[in-house]
């Protein structure tokens, strides 16, 4: 046990050095008395208009992840909102993203789901977040070029091609494994010592249960369209923030920010701190055009009404239902495949 603790605070201690490397860097190379006065001069209305619309996002991924779950059971709205408030909170505060553990083992210990098809769904969320992201850049790409910086447009769309194959692939070998499940779990069974066979069977279907919504087409285009609603709400958020900086983004430039900004948020960092900013500030100033100044008060700002309004909601859910950031590192740190050793 005391190496597994000291290679999780190494973990974590890296992940906090890299943000604080990756921010530092962020601010010294950027003008900040000109950042500062562009903070002071933002227009409050449309950033409280934003911060409402981010809160409506988290709302909505809350709504469809129970679409998601529908094949397992229903959560209940309650669940749903306040296990998703209390993932990306978990995601904020500690590194490598625990919320995408945390949120799913929560709402198993809520409602008692399998956490299998919890934890499965969560993969689901990813794989649709996956195309519809990409759905919008490339949409984004195709009809705002002309305001983009020419000079960027061959790496965007190869980079849009080269993520769309791997996305298939990875829909593709779902699919397949859907389609013959019986004979995948019979398969993967028989590699595992007979004692572990039942329950490897079990846990098995549980985690097929959680994607199986990616084998029917008529839940698999309700939950497209939800998905494609939540990230076109996304992308108006960065518009109504725009605003507030008097800058007059389109939605289809937004999209290609949004695309952007997720690559950002893959640094393993906690709240995506450094990485998100430099991807904003990259996405504003090397395809859009925007000045340095204004793209990093953009980036701080828009930072902020993105994680730290959830990251209250979350944590005052955590408190209200009893469970300390203690227990839920212990609840990461148990996280295991085996459903029953949970």
């Amino acid at each position: 046990m005391g190496n597994v603790g000291g290679g999780h605070l190494w973990k974590v201690l890296a992940s906090v050095m890299l943000a604080a490397l990756l921010f530092a860097v962020f601010l010294w190379t950027a003008p900040l008395g000109e950042v500062g006065r562009n903070l002071a001069q933002v227009k409050l209305g449309w950033v409280l208009a934003s911060v409402a619309v981010a809160l409506g996002t988290y709302a909505l991924r809350a709504l469809r992840w129970g679409l998601i779950l529908r094949p397992v059971g229903r959560a209940g709205t309650a669940n749903l909102l306040g296990c998703t408030a209390a993932g990306f909170a978990t995601s904020t505060v500690l590194p490598a993203r625990a919320g995408e553990i945390v949120r799913p083992l929560l709402l198993t210990a809520r409602t008692g789901m399998p956490a299998a098809a919890t934890l499965a769904s969560i993969l689901t969320e990813r794989l649709l977040d996956g195309a519809t992201v990409l759905l919008l850049f490339g949409a984004g790409v195709l009809f705002v070029a002309g305001s983009l910086n020419p000079a960027s447009l061959p790496l965007l769309r190869d980079t849009a091609l080269l993520t769309t194959a791997g996305l298939a692939a990875a829909v593709a070998l779902i699919w397949f494994l859907l389609r013959r499940r019986e004979a995948t779990v019979r398969r993967v069974a028989s590699w595992l010592p007979e004692r572990l066979h039942d329950r490897a069977v079990s846990f098995l279907h549980h985690l097929l249960d959680g994607l199986e919504v990616l084998r029917t087409p008529r839940r698999l285009f309700e939950i497209a369209v939800w998905s494609l609603g939540l990230w076109i709400v996304i992308g108006w958020q960065l518009v109504l923030l725009g605003k507030a900086f008097g800058l007059e983004l389109s939605l289809g430039q937004a999209f290609v920010v949004v695309a952007v900004s997720v690559i950002g948020l893959a640094v393993p960092a906690p709240a995506g701190v450094g990485g998100f900013h430099w991807a904003i500030r990259f996405g504003l100033t090397q395809l859009i055009g925007v000045d340095v100044s204004t793209s990093t008060a953009f980036a701080l700002l828009h930072h902020a009404i993105c994680f730290f309004p959830i990251t209250v909601l979350g944590l005052g859910y955590l408190a209200a239902v009893g469970m300390s950031l203690g227990k839920v590192r212990t609840m990461e740190a148990k996280a295991s495949p085996d459903p029953e050793a949970r």
